[in-house]
């Protein structure tokens, strides 16, 4: 039951991070919020390894943390087999590229509905390039659900679209769309080389470290500790660094790369719901009916995906 929520969970997860995002940055400069974001998340995923190694008794448990009790040279020739490098490089384009480039995109004076729009092309560049890498061939039927995904994408963002939107926000969310898909086909290559845990202390270790440098090189870096943006940093940490990441983790190993990437069809009109009811943003007729493009669209990728 659970497993078949997870898609639904990453999705109000995912949406939420932008209404959190906008609340925060009110407070802070962003790459400054994302650098403490990941450096945290990078403390809090090293916590729990530590502590699940300590009270773990079982075998299992302990692989699954990827901390192993074998013999120390069994442990230290499994870790020397672990990808550190791709890892951190995953992490790098999926925290660091998609959302560096995304909130700079923003900061550019880019409307976060064309932004949004511009990333949300990733189910058909992702699926795209999946046939060619992991011969993941997509059905007509899952060619139409995409098509159906996008459209209502347009739709829940049309009524908010800039008309003149800056070019250096355009390159910005390009960037932001590569470093997203590049990203994840990678991890879909990684498979279950690496441990979950392990995988995702790592990318946000290496997160950390490059929003660190473009703190020192690019940005003057400013946080007000005020109470909206421990909220928000916190939600940050808690729901989507820890949360949604851990399950886009899953999905990418578990589905298919158009089955997986599909969902993101989902997060702008639910960002739009989401945005009414907590920071009373409009919401039209248009952006519902796109939801339920987007929503059919989901349905008919994952419903027939080839298993």
């Amino acid at each position: 039951m659970l497993t078949h929520l997870l898609p639904f969970i990453f999705v109000l997860l995912w949406s939420s991070a932008f209404v959190s995002a906008k609340i925060g940055l009110e407070y802070a400069t962003p790459f400054a919020f994302l650098g403490v974001r990941f450096f945290i998340t990078f403390l809090l995923f090293g916590l729990i390894m530590v502590v699940l190694y300590l009270w773990s008794s079982k075998q299992v448990t302990s692989s699954q943390i990827g901390v192993s009790q074998a013999a120390p040279s069994q442990a230290r020739s499994d870790a020397a087999k672990d990808p550190i490098l791709a890892t951190a490089i995953v992490g790098l384009l999926l925290h660091g590229g998609y959302l560096g480039a995304s909130f700079y995109a923003m900061a550019s004076g880019l409307g976060s509905a064309m932004a949004a729009l511009i990333v949300s092309t990733q189910p058909l560049l992702t699926t795209t390039l999946a046939i060619f890498l992991f011969a993941e061939m997509p059905t007509r039927l899952q060619w139409t659900g995409i098509g159906f995904g996008f459209i209502g994408v347009v739709l829940a963002l049309w009524p908010s679209l800039s008309i003149d939107p800056p070019v250096t926000g355009i390159v910005a969310s390009l960037v932001a769309l590569i470093s997203i898909t590049i990203g994840t086909l990678l991890h879909k290559r990684l498979g279950g080389k690496i441990s979950l845990m392990k995988s995702n202390m790592i990318q946000a270790l290496s997160a950390s470290l490059f929003f660190g440098i473009l703190v020192l090189t690019v940005e003057v870096p400013a946080i007000d500790w005020a109470a909206p943006f421990i909220y928000s940093l916190s939600w940050q940490i808690l729901a989507v660094s820890t949360g949604a990441y851990v399950i886009l983790m899953i999905m990418i190993k578990r589905k298919t790369v158009a089955a997986t990437t599909s969902y993101l069809f989902l997060v702008p009109p639910t960002t739009a719901i989401i945005a009414y009811f907590g920071i009373n943003e409009p919401l039209g007729p248009i952006p519902l009916t796109g939801f339920c493009f987007a929503a059919f669209g989901v349905y008919l990728v994952t419903r027939f995906q080839k298993t």
